[in-house]
C-alpha cells in the first residue's frame, strides 16, 4: 500500500486575524462549539459532535501569513508524503509539528498557490 492510497479530509482550519470573533460567528451562525487550548496558543478546537464530515479549529495567523481557511488531509505516514509532495513542487511552509497526544501536522504549499494540511494521528 502507498503512503497516499487513503486519504481523508478531517480537519479544517481558519486561520484568523481575529480568532475570538471567527469563533464566536461560526458558533452564533453554524452552531458550532469550542475548546480554547492555551497550551496550544490559543488554539480554538471544536468539540460539538458531528454524525458525518470534518473536525473544525479556529487559530491565530501566522507572522507573514494571510488569513485563510487550510484543510487538512490524513495520511498514513506524513514522512513519506511531505517527500511525495516536495517531489512534485510543494514547498513545506509549516514543517512537521507535534499536535500533542493527537499526532503530527505539517502544512505545504501546493502548486497553483494553495495551502494544504497534512495529519498523521498516533492513534492506531
Amino acid at each position: 500500500m502507498s503512503h497516499h492510497e487513503i486519504v481523508t479530509t478531517d480537519h479544517i482550519e481558519y486561520a484568523s486575524k481575529d480568532p475570538a470573533a471567527t469563533r464566536k460567528f461560526l458558533e452564533k451562525t453554524l452552531g458550532f462549539h469550542f475548546r480554547v487550548m492555551e497550551e496550544m496558543g490559543g488554539y480554538g478546537l471544536r468539540t460539538d459532535e458531528v454524525k458525518r464530515g470534518s473536525g473544525a479549529g479556529v487559530r491565530l495567523i501566522e507572522k507573514g501569513e494571510n488569513s485563510g481557511t487550510i484543510a487538512y488531509h490524513t495520511v498514513m505516514n506524513l514522512d513519506e508524503t511531505l517527500k511525495a509532495v516536495q517531489a512534485e513542487g510543494a514547498k513545506v511552509v509549516v514543517p512537521k509539528m507535534e499536535v500533542p497526544g493527537m499526532g503530527w501536522h505539517a502544512v505545504v504549499h501546493a502548486p497553483g498557490d494553495v495551502l494544504v494540511g497534512l495529519y498523521q494521528s498516533s492513534r492506531p
